[in-house]
């Protein structure tokens, strides 16, 4: 009764406090069950649990011992009772977010004093919830891989990554991603349970890692979890931890150009080959580290410690060094302060030091970022277990990041960038510099009672943050429009100040009933973004755009959602070896923390004019601005009252975006440590946000023309642009509204299959296969299509696209060189990994990947269609989702030797990435405004990009 009680007094606490930050999921369990040779249960045996971490437990009422916040590992479970022989399992393999049901059968004392159990750990977890893929340690050490993360995503059925990394050749940079119709904002990171999710630049982890601290990854992509607020890929990062027995590892993995070959096709050495005739190439690559963790006090204290640097030189094809240095430190000490009572602390930072970031065909040396600024992580844990039935778990961080862009050309006078009619940058490019410090508070709990587990939690997070963004010089860009003709934009520097709050309570009852566990569940979010008051100064001889004050909009944006979840599984056997599972659930969007800053008088000001370079100097100057010809767009101004205090755009009772799943799937073992798994999900998505122009439809729109053509890439195309009637924005100068979007919704549906087999007799092995449909509806065009015109991709405020109902969803990637890429489900998709223990301690390992090519949204931009508001980027073809850049295929290659040296081995492995030396095409020049003889190569169906040659890597490697 007073364990009842004081459950619910913790329970009356967490709701009175009010609201988000997701629990996340990054140990595993072991339930187990103890009985005798006839099935009858053993209350109070006592159970021993030996590995990562150590504890024991009596057996209950019900003879079950449940051990949860497990590190992922290899464990040992003891098992005494007077009268019965001792019980012994060193075998028990546990998972990140796996539940590990485990029977032990323990025979009356005889002539043997022990048992000694050779079954391997089962595979089937019986109450599965999600779709998630684990990565294990493994296969992170033994499976040929560009050790980053992204690279290990790619490898997970049904996720679509933006680039191919070759030997390391993207490592370091943030790849964007897909899947499942949930796009790359939806994302969630965790390191060791506390988010370290980008909340600003939403979907994007702040940190980057050292691949060797990790004990394991898990990916999951759907599924009933009531701890999953997002339909995105949810990440969790387990890193390593120490025990009774010592360990470490030391690796070195080398590459250069003397290890690379040489794949650039002649027809496009010209082109794309850059001064080498060679293309994109590596020209260095260095990882090193180590890891060492073990007792401090044994069964009492524990501390693990790692140190990693990657030094990642690369490139670009006009021979741009592009350099990235990722140095990571890591802590973690954990102690057992009671028999109830443990507790531990983790620090972790992640500092990136990039030069040349963006480099690209089209941005040159100059026109590239030096990027600094670590990130710090603090976290605090403590575990409480009351009793057999209660367990409580809670963890404080506190992650202090920011960073700064800052433009290789400088912000000085006579650097105001320009853009060539080949689409190249020159002089210098933006800078930019945030600081996004947060605070993250979690609360876990498990209840056991009878048949019942009730989970439950609390989650608070604070997410502030301060950016700038500014031009350089007079803050004049300039777009060659057929030099000397220009087009000129002017940008008043942006700068946001915001706060947002994120806050949920969850809480599920799983509930056995011999072959069936039914799991019901629910959450409910608050997340809010407020704005802070800030100054920015004006671009002097532009009365359009002067100094401004953003006044404090508290709440400015507020998500509340009550999100319910429904998991059924079933057994089809006795012995639990075929598992069918059927869930619902219902995801909200996260919330951007500067969201606000869209009703920001501060936020991106621009204004277009044409104008002509008379000086001969490739920019536009004050005096070569046509003013005459009038302003040619505008973006955030009212031009009516430029010093109008509040923004020309606003909130209308904005909702979270939801998504409804159904998912049906079962899971087999196929033999011991090999199991299938089959899912199909079905997904919903309503409620989607967008930007419309305030109070304009589609009927306030006119075609003024149309683009007519054909080319080979194309076809026959005449496509009608339109523009919008000023005196529709007269009253609103093209103010923006954020609102949910009415006659729209998206769907999705896909099907995947995996098999997984765990490391013994030699081997161990991954396979996964997908096919993925997304397409967007339009049940009312006259609510959810404003303007006509089509374009490549829904843009920044969500309202363009192909606009074709029942068309595919088109992604455009915007960061780390790859802003011309354009993600589409891909309808197939092949991944497989293995390795191969042989005689004499050689190893060979393989991994091989293959999916549909990205999408080729042919489309010309600064389209003169008479808007008042700006140009136009229109789309040439009908159906992007039928044409396709070539299919991918990747194939990477380890023959390894381990050496034993008692309980050392040292491993040298001899890596061989993009073994057939494939040439795929992974981006083309898709802009027809951009002539085929372009200077550059840059011209319309050039290719811009193909995959990285074939690279071998040396490693060296010692672990114990």
């Amino acid at each position: 009764m007073r364990t009842r009680t004081a459950l619910a007094a913790v329970l009356v606490a967490w709701l009175a406090t009010g609201s988000t930050a997701a629990a996340q999921v990054f140990t595993g369990r072991i339930d187990i069950t103890v009985v005798d040779s006839t099935g009858a249960i053993l209350p109070g045996a006592n159970v021993t649990l030996a590995g990562p971490q150590s504890t024991e437990s009596p057996a209950d009422a019900r003879g079950e011992v449940h051990f949860l916040n497990l590190p992922p590992g290899t464990y040992t479970v003891t098992a005494t009772l007077d009268g019965f022989a001792d019980y012994k399992n060193e075998a028990v393999v546990v998972g990140t977010g796996v539940s590990v049901p485990l029977k032990v059968t323990m025979g009356v004392k005889g002539l043997a004093t022990q048992v000694e159990v050779l079954a391997e750990t089962p595979v089937i977890d019986v109450k599965k919830q999600t779709t998630t893929t684990n990565v294990t340690l493994a296969e992170l050490q033994n499976i040929p891989n560009a050790r980053d993360p992204w690279v290990v995503m790619q490898t997970v059925p049904s996720v679509m990554v933006d680039r191919v990394n070759v030997g390391g050749s993207e490592s370091g940079q943030q790849s964007l991603f897909t899947a499942k119709g949930a796009n790359f904002s939806e994302a969630t990171w965790n390191l060791d349970g506390v988010p370290v999710t980008d909340m600003v630049a939403t979907g994007a982890t702040s940190t980057y890692f050292d691949f060797d601290a990790f004990q394991e990854i898990s990916v999951t992509t759907g599924g009933a979890d009531v701890q999953s607020a997002t339909p995105g890929v949810r990440l969790d990062f387990v890193m390593k931890t120490g025990t009774n027995t010592p360990h470490g590892n030391a690796r070195v993995y080398f590459e250069n150009e003397d290890l690379q070959a040489n794949n650039m096709p002649a027809d496009l050495a010209a082109t794309i080959g850059g001064a080498s005739g060679k293309g994109n190439r590596t020209e260095q690559y260095a990882d090193y580290g180590f890891d060492l963790g073990g007792p401090i006090m044994r069964d009492k204290w524990w501390a693990w410690g790692a140190y990693g640097k990657t030094d990642v030189r690369i490139r670009t094809l006009t021979d741009v060094l592009d350099r990235t240095v990722l140095e990571n430190y890591a802590f973690k000490s954990q102690a057992q302060i009671s028999e109830a009572l443990r507790g531990g602390f983790t620090y972790f930072r992640g500092d990136k030091k990039k030069f040349g970031r963006g480099a690209s065909a089209t941005r040159p040396e100059e026109t590239t970022y030096n990027q600094t600024g670590p990130t710090n992580m603090y976290k605090g844990e403590v575990s409480y277990v009351a009793g057999q039935n209660l367990f409580l778990t809670g963890r404080f961080a506190w992650v202090d990041m920011g960073f700064t862009l800052e433009p290789r050309g400088g912000l000085a006078a006579g650097k105001e960038p320009y853009v060539d009619d080949g689409g190249v940058w020159h002089n210098s490019h933006l800078f930019f510099s945030t600081t996004r410090p947060q605070r993250n508070v979690n609360i876990d709990g498990n209840y056991f009672r009878g048949r019942h587990e009730v989970k439950f939690g609390y989650a608070w997070r604070k997410f502030p943050d301060d950016s700038v963004t500014q031009w350089p010089g007079s803050k004049i860009i300039t777009y060659w429009d057929g030099y000397p003709d220009l087009f000129v934009k002017v940008a008043r520097e942006s700068r946001i100040k915001a706060d947002a709050r994120y806050q949920d309570v969850y809480v599920s009852d799983t509930i056995t009933m011999d072959r069936m566990t039914l799991i019901l569940g629910a959450r409910w979010d608050r997340q809010t973004s407020s704005l802070l008051s800030t100054t920015v100064p004006g671009v002097p001889g532009f009365d359009l755009l002067p100094s401004v004050t953003s006044q404090e909009v508290k709440n400015a944006v507020v998500y509340n959602t009550f999100l319910p979840r429904l998991g059924l599984t079933y057994s089809l056997d006795e012995n639990r070896k075929t598992q069918a599972r059927a869930s619902y659930s219902m995801f909200a969007s996260q919330l951007p923390a500067a969201d606000a800053g869209f009703v920001a008088t501060t936020l991106y000001n621009y204004i277009y004019y044409l104008g002509v370079d008379t000086n001969g100097d490739r920019t536009a100057q004050l005096n070569e601005i046509l003013f005459d010809a009038g302003l040619q767009g505008y973006y955030n101004i009212d031009p009516s009252d430029p010093t109008k205090l509040q923004s020309v755009n606003r909130f209308s009772d904005v909702k979270a975006p939801l998504t409804h799943e159904f998912l049906v799937g079962m899971d087999h073992e196929l033999m011991p440590n090999f199991a299938m798994s089959a899912s199909f999900t079905w997904r919903n998505m309503t409620r989607q946000r967008w930007r419309p122009l305030i109070g304009v439809t589609s009927a306030n729109y006119r075609q003024t023309g149309s683009l007519t053509g054909n080319e080979p890439e194309t076809g026959a195309y005449n496509v009608p642009f339109y523009a919008v009637d000023p005196a529709a924005i007269e009253d609103t100068a093209g103010g923006r509204e954020a609102v949910n979007r009415e006659g729209y919704h998206q769907r999705y549906y896909g099907f995947e299959i995996s098999a997984t087999k765990r490391m013994s007799n030699r081997w161990m092995a991954r396979l996964g296969f997908s096919t993925n449909n997304h397409t967007e509806h339009f049940t009312d065009r006259s609510l959810s299509v404003q303007d006509p015109t089509v374009t490549p991709s829904p843009g920044t405020n969500n309202t363009g696209g192909p606009l074709l109902d029942g068309g595919p969803v088109v992604f455009q990637t915007g960061g780390s060189g790859k802003s011309q890429i354009y993600l589409i489900a891909p309808k197939y998709q092949f991944v497989a990994n293995g390795l191969y223990q042989l005689r004499w301690g050689i190893n060979v390992g393989g991994n091989y990947v293959m999916r549909q090519g990205y999408g080729q949204p042919w489309f010309q931009d600064r389209v003169a269609a008479g808007d008042p508001l700006g140009r136009k980027t229109v789309l040439l073809i009908s159906d992007v989702g039928e044409d396709r850049l070539p299919t991918v295929h990747s194939f990477d290659f380890r023959l390894g030797k381990a050496f034993n040296m008692g309980r050392a081995t040292l491993n040298l492995d001899f890596d061989v990435f993009n073994l057939s030396n494939n040439a795929t095409v992974l981006g083309r020049q898709y802009n027809h405004r951009f002539a085929r003889n372009a200077p550059g190569g840059t011209g319309f169906g050039n290719t811009l990009e193909i995959m990285n040659p074939r690279i071998a890597r040396i490693g060296l490697r010692v672990n114990f």
